[in-house]
């Protein structure tokens, strides 16, 4: 008895992988909810796909070469970089400290 109804069809192997991939998004997403959370809160870049997640700080975008002591933290003195605090690198979101607080800001002592 080998009869063949035409309503009936197999499931594609297309359709079941697009099964496997929704149940391993859905599983990724439960996993990493948690740290989601965290890294939205933070205001991070999270990039997703279905069995990783990257987190990275758009402030990273702020911190740029110093330029003073050309990215090595030292004056040619061998001291520690005053613009950069020794770090080799400045943050474009934070003004220049030129003055120091135990210097009066100008007017007469």
């Amino acid at each position: 008895m080998n009869s063949n109804n035409k309503n009936m069809r197999a499931p594609s192997l297309t359709g079941l992988r697009m099964r496997i991939v929704a149940l391993l998004w859905r599983v990724g997403e439960e996993a990493f909810a948690e740290i989601d959370a965290f890294a939205w809160v933070q205001r991070w870049e999270i990039r997703r796909t279905w069995h990783a997640h990257t987190y990275r700080d758009p402030r990273f975008d702020a911190l740029a070469p110093c330029r003073v002591c050309s990215a090595k933290g030292r004056c040619p003195t061998g001291l520690p970089c005053r613009r950069c605090r020794g770090t080799g690198r400045v943050n474009l979101l934070e003004t220049p400290s030129s003055r120091k607080p135990e210097r009066p800001s100008g007017g007469r002592a």
